[in-house]
């Protein structure tokens, strides 16, 4: 037997109920298709990207470099905004407070992530769980350099001079930077008494070893490398895992046998901690592929910077904790402190 189910609303309620559901059913799908359209469509406007130090910095070149690229692959302007002050907190704090929906990115860099986070009392923000990691970028390390006066060439040499001196001096562009640690490193390691002079800025402080009022100084490789290819000051070692491309002829300290002695710099793009995962990768893969340009590679390396190998933002994020509490060890065993 055939049942006939009998509607107990009238024709009219009928075919508004009907056309209810429906209209809920198409704003449903619509709604959908929206979210979707959404994270597949970006970025629809311009990128701002911080970089927390002034302009013409190293870390503003290479920002620089990969913001052109960064517009080709993802068809939108990408906009450098400096922001230099309290060793790059105050543009760290601006990406703090950006919206996370991939149009505020940051590069930071060994000190934003690292040493300022482990030296600063109390912690002005925490490098790993108030950010989200997008990739790395490169990185480069510092070189030991002495006058030429000393007609020392050799880091065996110099560490046979060091012991035959009271005191051994040497110069960093301020208080707290990689070049002060790498100092206070080198002479744990030797057993040296040291003498930090910080200066305000690295040109000052190799005048004065140039002029031998300084016996030796950790200094940057774009800062040190015409001075090196002149002959005005001698490098010795450097505080990398491996040999830059730039002076391949000279040692790295963990080569020579002395591995405590490894402190590299190095950069990475951040997004806002809660920047989705579909955005993160998208920014991600920009990023690998940008650094496979041509142009980028040829630009890090006329700024001794090593390109890194491609690896996943959840890398990078554990590399950066794992170097963050390298930090905060060693400015708890050196008594370094900012005022």
């Amino acid at each position: 037997m055939i049942q006939v189910r009998v509607h107990s609303l009238s024709p009219m309620a009928l075919i508004l109920s009907t056309g209810a559901r429906w209209v809920r059913h198409c704003l449903v799908l619509l709604c959908a298709c929206l979210a979707l359209d959404a994270y597949a469509a970006f970025p629809q406007a311009a990128i701002t990207l911080i970089v927390p130090g002034p302009a013409g910095s190293g870390t503003d070149q290479v920002a620089r470099l990969l913001s052109d690229e960064f517009a080709r692959l993802l068809a939108q302007p990408v906009v450098i905004e400096n922001k230099a002050g309290a060793s790059g907190s105050v543009g760290v704090q601006l990406l703090m407070r950006a919206k996370p929906d991939g149009y505020t990115i940051m590069i930071g860099h060994v000190s934003t992530h690292g040493i300022v986070p482990a030296l600063r009392q109390p912690k002005p923000y925490d490098p790993v769980t108030d950010f989200a990691p997008i990739g790395a970028i490169g990185s480069s390390s510092n070189v030991l350099v002495v006058s030429p006066d000393l007609k020392i060439n050799h880091l065996a040499d110099f560490i046979a001079y060091g012991k035959r001196q009271p005191l051994l001096s040497y110069g960093s562009p301020g208080v707290g930077l990689s070049q002060h640690f790498d100092g206070y490193s080198f002479g744990k390691v030797f057993g040296f008494e040291m003498l930090h002079v910080p200066y305000k800025g690295t040109g000052p402080g190799m005048t004065d070893l140039i002029g031998g009022r300084l016996t030796m100084m950790f200094v940057t490789p774009p800062a040190v490398m015409s001075f090196v290819e002149s002959g005005k000051l001698i490098a010795l070692a450097q505080a990398s895992s491996e040999r830059q491309k730039a002076f391949l002829n000279i040692p790295t300290f963990k080569e020579l046998g002395y591995p405590e002695i490894v402190n590299e710099t190095w950069w990475g793009l951040f997004a806002p901690q809660g920047t989705t995962d579909t955005i993160i990768s998208t920014l991600h893969e920009a990023l690998i592929t940008a650094l496979k340009s041509e142009k980028v590679k040829k630009g890090l390396s006329a700024l001794v910077v090593e390109v890194a190998e491609p690896i996943s933002s959840q890398a990078f994020g554990a590399f950066v904790e794992k170097d963050y509490q390298r930090w905060v060890k060693l400015v708890e065993q050196s008594g370094i402190k900012v005022d």
